[in-house]
């Protein structure tokens, strides 16, 4: 940061006062440990709806934690960051800062809370399948579709049994409760399959608490590469009624935020950031996000530029892209 303001001094001297000179890179730490995260946050959400329309509904929304794995001393743990995204618009909605992955569950229905989550669709991986989040996401008038592995192992093993039917599962595929999707790339073949079903009496029997369920599904990833095969099946439960289109939608759009947390090691190689100071790495976090919305949204002359491409071409041309932000200045 320090050397991209120093190469760009006259230009961001047009913006703010640099009459002492460009701030080294301690003061830019400093500074950014000291803003208020959560002033922080309202002031991102403002800033990047002012750049789109956005629907008046979150149709999809991802909840899952990154661990910024550097931030961590002789005695610190490193920051572990929740955050709720709106896939469809590349929107981070919101986040919290916990102490280590476990300690999601409880961040995660105070995350919720605190965003406006009515008629949408709030997913979430297996550390966050909860009763208690659950009630939480029905309280805000959402739904929810929730992966479900071996810490609801009781749950897991029910429906993992109910879908193991081979006959179960061609009545599902008949009776349009099954979807198909095949990829080719690279040289491998995806094949991903999705079962959805609603006949779950005999499930909310055995496990009233899981409030407003309404189906189960079942996802299987199929991967021929070089003639080698690898299968996963994967479990869900859902309120919404039961469509495996929507299903399939839901499963899909959540690695969404996958992709994001992805793209802030590959991008910013935030994975190996070093700042301590857990405030400034909270901040930082922010910053980045806005970084790959704007990477988003900002207009190109060629499509489907990679994110390093587009980092590389605003370089270049950055007053261009600052007036694109921020307008001419007067």
């Amino acid at each position: 940061m320090e050397d991209f303001i120093e190469m760009n001094e006259p230009l961001f001297a047009t913006y703010v006062d640099l009459s002492e000179g460009c701030p080294s890179h301690d003061t830019l730490e400093r500074v950014i440990s000291l803003v208020n995260s959560e002033r922080l946050k309202e002031l991102k959400v403002q800033f990047e709806q002012s750049l789109t329309s956005l629907d008046a509904v979150h149709q999809l929304i991802s909840v899952e934690g990154k661990t910024i794995r550097d931030n961590r001393g002789k005695n610190q743990k490193p920051v572990h960051i929740v955050t709720a995204y709106d896939g469809g618009h590349h929107l981070s909605l919101g986040q919290v800062a916990v102490e280590e992955k476990s300690n999601e569950i409880v961040a995660i229905p105070q995350l919720l809370r605190t965003i406006d989550i009515r008629k949408s669709i709030v997913t979430i991986d297996a550390m966050g399948t909860q009763t208690a989040i659950v009630d939480t996401i029905i309280k805000g008038k959402a739904d929810y579709c929730l992966a479900v592995k071996g810490n609801q192992k009781t749950l897991y093993d029910a429906i993992a049994l109910y879908f193991s039917d081979v006959n179960l599962l061609e009545e599902l595929q008949e009776n349009a409760q099954y979807y198909q999707t095949v990829e080719k790339s690279r040289g491998q073949i995806e094949v991903r399959e999705y079962w959805v079903s609603s006949d779950i009496k005999w499930l909310c029997q055995n496990h009233p608490k899981w409030h407003k369920l309404r189906g189960i599904g079942m996802t299987r990833n199929m991967i021929d590469k070089d003639g080698q095969l690898s299968q996963e099946n994967r479990y869900f439960i859902f309120s919404f009624k039961p469509d495996v289109l929507t299903f399939a939608n839901c499963v899909r759009g959540h690695w969404q935020i996958e992709s994001m947390h992805w793209l802030l090691d590959v991008v910013y190689h935030e994975d190996h950031h070093q700042t301590l100071d857990k405030r400034a790495a909270f901040n930082l976090n922010l910053i980045r996000k806005m970084c790959l919305y704007f990477l988003k949204v900002m207009v190109f002359p060629k499509k489907d530029l990679s994110y390093r491409r587009k980092q590389r071409y605003i370089s270049v041309h950055l007053e261009d892209y600052l007036v694109q932000l921020f307008g001419e200045r007067g």
